[in-house]
């Protein structure tokens, strides 16, 4: 399908989209929203058709005063300057509002779960954190709050990243709330996103297994040689590709700060794409030759790292290993930056720093001479 290059993307797990198979077998579309059906979309839902007229329904109905998987009503009465009161501020700033729908969702989840945070475990039906004053919020509350999730560090920092954001909350006068003790609290993961960095030789292990003219094969080389995170694995195919470039807009964030891409093909890649041919619009189709939804790709690539004995890798794991080979051989940050479409600059310095400290310890031992005596150490053979 030729046409703008920003315009060429599959559906994936559009919200609103009602699925209803008629008596014949045929699925229909149906735009549904707050409990209300719309209108009936195109039959096909990976056409330019279906997403024209998609986005159309949605501009005209506008935002849904309600959704199905709306979070629960915010109480009437929270205890003025309290953290729950806090979160709130919080949820009507900009740096809430602005994020993506779905983003809001899981901050709002994981905010009420710590307003249910009992203060003393000992008594869960007592006094909860929604009701602590927000200037009682020390350093040890906070690290209270992390530490409920210890077993699972990830989630005890996604607490403590959520924290910090909240407590920088201005009030009218411009002024932060309360100090941000939150940022004294260290992260149990620091400089990391808890996934595994693949190696080389889990890279082969995975190829011997599969074989290289498989369909996991492939989806390991679009991994090596771009980076891509799976929604974009997802959707990317020839209608991305300019010659020797591929073309795209990058699905995380696309909302709120999209960002564009152009990444030329590397010769390994551009072979295993035009030794393995398709029909459609994805590189990555499913047995019945149709796009993978994002999470129905993000389970099949998890299935394939299990199979070939991998279990602790993750597409985000050849991500990192990418990104940390390409430091390792003197990329630069920027170089980094436009390939992945980091934006601040914090990312890609965790791999070149990493980098150049192997790069220098390496220059430093080889300045290393104590006038000659080491040789002393050396056992003369004969």
């Amino acid at each position: 399908m030729a046409g703008h290059p920003m315009m060429d993307v599959a559906n994936i797990d559009l919200p609103y989209v009602e699925k209803n198979p008629s008596r014949h077998g045929k699925v229909r579309y149906f735009l549904r929203i707050a409990g209300k059906r719309i209108c009936r979309l195109p039959d096909d839902i990976n056409s330019e058709e279906f997403s024209s007229a998609y986005w159309a329904a949605r501009k005209a109905a506008g935002k849904p005063a309600e959704s199905v998987s709306r979070p629960r009503p915010i109480s009437v009465t929270v205890r003025p300057e309290s953290f729950k009161w806090l979160t709130m501020a919080y949820m009507k700033a900009s740096a809430f509002t602005m994020l993506d729908e779905t983003t809001q969702a899981k901050r709002r989840a994981i905010i009420e779960s710590m307003w249910d945070e009992p203060l003393d475990r000992q008594k869960p039906d007592g006094p909860k954190f929604a009701d602590m004053p927000m200037l009682r919020l020390d350093r040890g509350n906070i690290e209270v709050l992390r530490d409920r999730k210890r077993e699972t560090p990830f989630a005890a920092d996604e607490r403590l990243k959520i924290l910090r954001q909240v407590m920088d909350t201005v009030g009218p006068d411009g002024k932060p709330y309360v100090e941000n003790t939150a940022r004294l609290v260290d992260s149990f993961r620091v400089h990391s996103d808890g996934h595994h960095t693949i190696t080389s030789d889990e890279i082969a292990q995975y190829i011997s297994h599969h074989g290289p003219r498989s369909k996991a094969v492939r989806a390991m080389a679009l991994m090596m040689f771009t980076g891509f995170r799976v929604s974009d694995l997802a959707v990317i195919g020839p209608q991305h590709r300019r010659n020797d470039m591929f073309k795209l807009r990058l699905f995380k964030n696309r909302n709120r700060t999209p960002v564009d891409i152009e990444i030329v093909l590397h010769p390994i890649l551009e072979a295993v794409l035009d030794s393995n041919k398709v029909k459609g619009l994805t590189y990555l189709q499913t047995e019945y030759g149709k796009p993978f939804s994002v999470k129905g790709l993000g389970n099949r690539i998890s299935a394939w790292f299990e199979q070939a004995g991998l279990p602790h890798c993750t597409a985000h794991s050849v991500r990192k290993g990418l990104a940390t080979d390409q430091a390792h051989n003197e990329a630069t940050d920027s170089m980094l930056e436009a390939m992945f479409g980091w934006r601040d600059g914090k990312t890609s310095k965790i791999y070149t720093r990493n980098a150049e400290r192997a790069r220098l310890a390496r220059l430093a031992v080889s300045k290393i001479n104590w006038d000659g005596i080491g040789t002393k150490l050396l056992v003369a053979e004969g």
